[in-house]
């Protein structure tokens, strides 16, 4: 299994990659939701062509 977490600055785009890559929104909760921005730590996976996983760590930037 492949980890990959992302890194930068708030309002960058972070979680809609993740989202666009594994079609997982990471942003979980009701406030994140609400506030358009992560909060905590979000997570999501996809089986790449290989068959192998690639996991995802949305970490907040802020």
């Amino acid at each position: 299994m492949t980890v990959i977490a992302t890194a930068g600055h708030v309002d960058h785009g972070k979680s809609s990659l993740v989202r666009a890559l594994t079609g997982t929104d990471p942003d979980r909760w009701e406030e994140e939701k609400r506030r358009g921005m992560t909060i905590d730590l979000g997570f999501a996976s996809m089986v790449l062509p290989s068959g192998a996983v690639a996991s995802f760590i949305d970490v907040p930037g802020h």
